[in-house]
């Protein structure tokens, strides 16, 4: 905040120039600042606080006497401001900073009261409606902030109860407050009298009321005047003097002031007043008295607290006064009267400041108020100080009224506007503060989750590793073989769970699902050697096997392919192929059959061989793993050996190439010649060679693909 420029729009308060100026503002209670040139003095309910210079712009220590001269004073609106201003301009230091989530205001506030602080708090950080502060000087507090675009002020309990409701980070600051002392007022030169006494004859009364020219008027000096004694025509008796005491004021606390004022009255003549209208009959001549003033004393001793100890005024002694009347019977009495008074030195100007009452939200932590020396005049005084009117301001205040509501109506609105967005933020934070903490408790709910998961993981990579500690033990002591040799001494049987469950046969009939057989269907291995241990290429022997497309294509012949013609409705059209199915028992691997070629026998070689439970040959694969296209010449080699075979095995029903890839044209024309048979020919089997009359096989052309089986040739 530009403190310069917010106290340059106070309201200025009219003082006369110098010392004496300053010595007025302070006994006016004044707060507010004080500018000459580049100075600035600040007033805390009458008390200096701080003399800065901001002649280069930023805040240096001043001299007071940059005040001897003329200045113009400007007023705060509440003492807090100039307060926070002075701490603002010195040297501060920050004590802690909190969140008031956290750490509430309350709480602070009451260790600050407690432990006498000087300084302030700050709510300003993270807060959208605007600044806050607590301002401390010994323990006593006071309230203010900025509210709203326009820094509106607010004090008191209002800017405390705001500050409360805020949330935001707020900062705990000392900043010592050193009093400025005022050096005294030169004393002024008494001004002489204006001319001759006055000749008119004025009424008595008026002489009486109206006081001596040439007397100082000021509240600090003692009167001491002689009254004309009024003769009693009635009584005839001598009139009794009258003896007037001085009055002292301003008296220190720690100070008695003795005032002593004597009196001595010439004796006149005094002539025998008229007879009154009611009774002619002159009285007794009544001789003049002479009118003898007895010395007084008046001394006071003062019990009231004034605002600054330190300042004691001396009482001017008074001037004396003549009057002169017409009225030759009367006679004129001069008096002439003196007043000395003194004062006690006094505390520090600090114990003074922190002395003074400040005005706080909590009456028990308000001083028991300032003490009424200063307001309360004593009775006998004859005249009371009276302070100086601002008719300008006055004047420039009436004139700026409508603007000055209007704008006050705004600040509300903005203020209404301000605390409304900052519920609806509240509103928004809680709920974010909700999903916040429901988001918090599944996070810690997944975090004890993982952990458990990470505990199970770490559990199995412990087992796998001691099972591949163990394997790799086993692995040393079987034996170790290569694919060609894994499939020669390898078997596969067709057995199950459950005869009473699905079965291919059961199948074959129309009963089960594939599910239902593949979930009861067995293919057992049987090795001509010891599985224990024994690998196929570095690999584990039954991992590899289970990977083999031999293993994969069995299962698929012997679990599936049932229900594919059962569901194609093409059982008669491959009848020989559907019927053979439910016969398979055994598979050979890399097997082969032994046919007779002509006068010689011949031991023909197939990948796969499947034999019924008396060995004989129902089924025959020829199988092609890489990515080559199937040619004419691997075609027509298989349907060769396939005839051969059809001619020794009655029980041959059909002859399987299998493709990782797909097969060339030529191969495709090789097995429609092979299976096309005579022109003539009603024959209604799908892609049957017919080898005679009674005998004859199924060819079927198989692509493995995405780790299944699809059956290209016949097209069902």
């Amino acid at each position: 905040m530009n403190w310069v420029d917010t106290i340059s729009e106070w309201q200025t308060h009219s003082v006369a120039d110098g010392y004496a100026g300053l010595h007025e503002l302070a006994d006016a209670d004044f707060s507010g600042g004080v500018a000459a040139s580049d100075a600035w003095l600040l007033f805390v309910n009458g008390t200096p606080v701080s003399v800065t210079d901001h002649a280069d712009g930023d805040p240096k220590s001043g001299e007071i006497e940059a005040f001897d001269s003329s200045f113009t004073a400007h007023e705060a609106p509440h003492p807090s401001l100039p307060l926070l201003a002075a701490m603002q301009f010195g040297e501060r230091e920050t004590r802690a900073k909190y969140y008031t989530e956290d750490t509430p205001l309350d709480e602070v506030e009451s260790t600050l009261e407690d432990g006498g602080f000087t300084g302030y708090i700050e709510l300003s950080e993270n807060v959208l409606s605007g600044d806050y502060y607590t301002i401390y000087q010994g323990g006593r507090s006071m309230h203010v902030a900025f509210v709203g675009s326009s820094s509106s002020v607010v004090t008191d309990d209002e800017a405390r109860d705001d500050a409360h409701d805020e949330v935001g980070l707020y900062e705990v600051v000392a900043a010592p407050i050193d009093v400025v002392e005022i050096p005294d007022a030169p004393e002024p030169t008494p001004e002489p009298a204006a001319g001759p006494p006055s000749t008119e004859s004025e009424p008595e009364s008026e002489q009486m009321a109206a006081p001596a020219d040439g007397e100082p008027d000021s509240s600090d000096s003692v009167e001491s005047a002689t009254e004309p004694v009024d003769p009693t025509p009635d009584t005839g008796e001598p009139a009794t003097p009258a003896t007037d005491k001085p009055a002292t004021t301003d008296a220190s606390t720690d100070s008695v002031s003795d005032a002593e004022a004597p009196g001595t009255g010439d004796p006149t003549d005094s002539e025998p007043d008229e007879p009154s209208s009611t009774d002619r009959t002159p009285g007794p001549e009544r001789p003049s008295q002479p009118v003898d003033r007895e010395p007084a004393t008046d001394a006071q001793s003062g019990e009231q607290t004034t605002d600054s100890d330190s300042r004691v005024t001396d009482s001017e002694p008074g001037s004396d006064s003549e009057a002169t009347g017409d009225d030759p019977t009367r006679s004129s009495t001069d008096a002439s009267g003196t007043s000395a008074s003194s004062s006690a030195a006094t505390a520090s100007a600090t114990e003074q400041l922190a002395a003074r009452s400040i005005p706080s939200v909590d009456p028990e932590r308000t001083a028991s108020g300032r003490s009424t020396g200063r307001d309360q005049q004593p009775e006998q005084s004859s005249r009371s100080r009276q302070p100086p009117q601002n008719s300008t301001r006055s004047q420039a205040g009436s004139e700026t009224v409508a603007a000055v509501r209007e704008e006050l109506e705004t600040a509300r609105e903005q203020l209404r506007t301000a605390k409304q967005a900052r519920d609806d933020a509240r509103t928004e934070l809680e709920t974010t503060r909700e999903e916040l903490q429901r988001a918090e408790t599944a996070r810690e709910e997944l975090a004890a989750k993982r952990d458990e998961l990470q505990t199970e993981v770490e559990s199995l990579r412990a087992r796998v590793d001691e099972l591949e500690s163990q394997l790799g033990t086993a692995a040393t002591d079987g034996p170790s073989l290569s694919p060609p040799e894994a499939f020669d001494e390898t078997n596969l049987f067709v057995r199950y769970e459950s005869k009473g469950k699905t079965t291919v046969e059961s199948a074959h009939g129309g009963e089960g699902t594939p599910a239902e057989l593949a979930q009861n269907l067995r293919l057992v291995y049987h090795t001509q050697f010891e599985t224990d241990g024994a690998t196929v290429d570095g690999e584990p022997f039954e991992e590899w096997l289970y990977a083999t497309q031999q293993y994969r294509f069995v299962e698929w012949l012997v679990g599936q392919l049932v229900f594919e013609i059962r569901e194609t409705e093409t059982t008669s059209e491959l009848s020989g192929l559907y019927d053979a199915l439910p016969a398979v028992d055994r598979v050979e691997l890399s097997g082969e059959i032994t046919v007779n070629d002509g006068a010689e026998t011949v031991d023909i070689d197939f990948d796969i061989v499947c034999r019924d439970q008396m060995g004989e040959p129902l089924f025959v694969a020829d199988l092609d793993t890489s990515r080559q296209p199937v040619s004419a010449g691997q075609m027509a080699s298989l349907v060769q050996d396939s005839e051969l075979v059809c001619e020794t095995a009655s029980a041959f029903a059909g002859a399987f190439f299998v493709s990782a890839a797909f097969f060339e044209p030529g191969a495709l024309e090789t097995a429609s010649d092979a299976t096309s048979g005579s022109l003539l020919s009603r024959d209604s089997r799908l892609s049957y060679v017919k080898q005679s009359r009674k005998r004859g096989y199924h060819l079927a052309l198989i692509e493995s693909r995405d780790d299944g089986f699809h059956l290209s040739v016949p097209d069902i």
